[in-house]
């Protein structure tokens, strides 16, 4: 019985990461997480009733969505920080996604409509964590994850100046909201932007002269007391005002067949899009806090926080970057900090409601805006820049495709981008002719040590990548310079295959072909340092046998010693001198 348990304690904690963390609690991390979780709590209560308008379900939802998503990532997601819940780029996928269907003005079927969403996102995120499609997160490279970073925080940037500047926002884009905002200067209400600056700067100096004081809490509570006790509403700054916060009935939405077949695009694109930024996010984290972020996991925790929602007669709920960003600024260390959020904003919820009216929505948007500007990673850029060109642009790339096509879009032609400069490295790899450095194991390239001989009559060739469609022809095309270059009349040709790890079929064509092509010119083709894999391929192909086994050699060295041995054997055939051994 005791084993059974312990196999089930095992095993619960494998699938459920909120276990694990619990377990290795330390208490010095509580003050931590508490602050956190209040300054979250704060900042997800008029952001959850925002973009629950925005998808046009009732406000409360966004709290109530925040709530679940918050507790259901706690348990099953792997990131310590990933702060889930009603987020922007979802809530506005939701609307497009919702706006086309006929709810006929009845807000009970949109709000099935909105739930059916969440579960279909849910069951598709399951899908690939039970698949283990976390693989896809291995194309998501470090320069793609610097861009989307710069290109998320700058989203979150443009999407708070509307409110800085006491104006109304109405584009959905970066580029549209600081135009709107351009347009509108002139009709700046000018007490906002000066709480909204001093709110930025007052933060700023606390990160900078006391890092570890609760900088956006401390400012929640202020603003909140001065919107109180000098009637800041009265003039003109907007405040977040009374909340009517009932709690929603749990059950299981509608599922009709028709609704399910018009929303499953919308879902496949939704889950997408939430696994991209949250993985993205979660492992920029995971790599400056240094843990490890299972990205299979993360579709399991994105799974259960949308049917989590789904049961709840919420709407979908993705990974949010705003306060995922706060949440570090903060020192939050755990999931605890999304569990104590969740039951401040419920008891909020249901108990406080009228605390928050004085709150100037200004504040929130400070918040948000100086947390987004210390997301920022220009400097990463630059030493990409520094190390190797082509990934730093490949990192502003990913940056602007976020920004002018949207987050999914952005990341897909980064990948390909990357995957096209894989494919070009790969057919044009780096190569080199091999010979003997006095004094020094090995064989080396020859254009690097100078001083390194070869042995006439033979050229050991290093082709330094795996063979396959793209370069089977520029191996060919390199052998056959090598050959008509040479010296002396050539007699071998040895491949050093040691990083030659995979063939395709029409590399083997492609190698064929060369054999042939060196056999008709009286030159044996030889492989050396041939590994496990392509042994195999080899052998299966064909030419392992067309190659003669005597041809493949275990190392170069080997091959240089079955050369010198058949070149001093031809030599005593034609009554030549024998030639001068390789130099060791």
């Amino acid at each position: 019985m005791s084993d059974l348990v312990a196999r089930t304690w095992r095993a619960a904690r494998r699938g459920l990461p909120g276990l694990r963390q619990a377990r290795g609690y330390q208490r010095r991390w509580f003050r931590a997480d508490l602050l956190s979780s209040l300054t979250i709590g704060a900042m997800l209560i008029p952001q959850g009733l925002a973009y629950a308008q925005l998808v046009g379900l009732r406000p409360a939802a966004g709290l109530y969505a925040g709530v679940m998503g918050m507790l259901a990532y706690a348990l099953f997601g792997p990131s310590r920080h990933l702060i889930i819940g009603p987020e922007a780029g979802a809530a506005i996928l939701t609307a497009t996604a919702l706006a086309p269907m006929t709810a006929g003005g009845d807000a009970a079927r949109y709000a099935s409509l909105a739930a059916l969403l969440a579960l279909l996102v849910g069951v598709l995120s399951l899908i690939g964590g039970l698949l283990k499609l976390g693989a896809l997160a291995d194309f998501l490279s470090k320069p793609i994850l610097i861009g989307y970073i710069n290109g998320a925080a700058l989203i979150i940037i443009g999407s708070q100046l509307a409110r800085l500047f006491g104006l109304e926002r109405r584009s959905d884009t970066f580029s549209g909201q600081v135009f709107e905002v351009a347009v509108n200067l002139h009709r700046t209400h000018v007490p906002t932007l000066l709480l909204g600056l001093g709110v930025i700067t007052t933060l700023a100096l606390l990160r900078w002269l006391r890092p570890k004081a609760p900088g956006p809490l401390i400012l929640v509570v202020l603003t909140t007391v001065a919107g109180a006790l000098f009637q800041l509403e009265h003039g003109g700054i907007k405040v977040v005002g009374a909340l009517a916060a009932e709690p929603p009935a749990p059950g299981l939405p509608s599922l009709r067949f028709e609704d399910i077949r018009a929303l499953l695009p919308a879902a496949f694109s939704l889950a997408l899009v939430n696994y991209a930024s949250s993985v993205l996010t979660g492992r920029f984290y995971a790599d400056r806090f240094r843990y490890r972020l299972d990205s299979n996991q993360e579709f399991l925790g994105q799974a259960a926080a949308n049917l989590a929602n789904a049961f709840s007669q919420g709407f979908p709920v993705t990974g949010s970057d705003s306060r995922t960003a706060v949440n570090v600024s903060m020192g939050g260390r755990t999931q605890l900090v999304g569990v104590l959020a969740s039951a401040g904003v419920l008891v909020f919820a249901l108990f406080l409601t009228p605390l928050l009216n004085d709150l100037p929505m200004v504040t929130l948007g400070a918040i948000v805006f100086v947390a987004a500007v210390y997301l920022l990673e220009f400097r990463a850029i630059i030493d990409l820049w520094r190390v190797r060109r082509v990934e730093a642009v490949l990192a502003c790339v990913t940056t602007l495709g976020v920004l002018v096509l949207g987050i999914l879009q952005g990341i897909l032609v980064a990948v390909a981008l990357a995957l096209a400069d894989l494919i070009r490295r790969a057919a044009r790899p780096h190569d080199a002719v091999l010979g003997k450095l006095a004094g020094v194991p090995g064989y080396h390239d020859i254009e690097r040590f100078k001083n390194a001989e070869t042995v006439p009559g033979l050229v050991i060739y290093r082709f330094d990548a795996p063979l396959f469609f793209a370069n089977a022809r520029h191996l060919r095309e390199q052998a056959r310079a090598l050959v008509s270059s040479a010296d002396a009349p050539m007699r071998w040709f040895v491949l050093d295959a040691s990083a030659v790890f995979d063939m395709d079929v029409t590399a083997a064509e492609g190698l064929e072909k060369l054999r042939r092509e060196l056999e008709e010119e009286g030159v044996v083709l030889g492989i050396a340092e041939a590994r496990a894999p392509l042994r195999a391929l080899l052998r299966r192909t064909g030419l392992l046998e067309r190659l003669g086994p005597e041809n493949v050699h275990a190392t170069v060295e080997a091959a240089v010693r079955h050369f010198m041995m058949d070149a001093g054997e031809k030599r005593s055939r034609d009554g030549e001198p024998p030639a001068l051994p390789p130099l060791h």
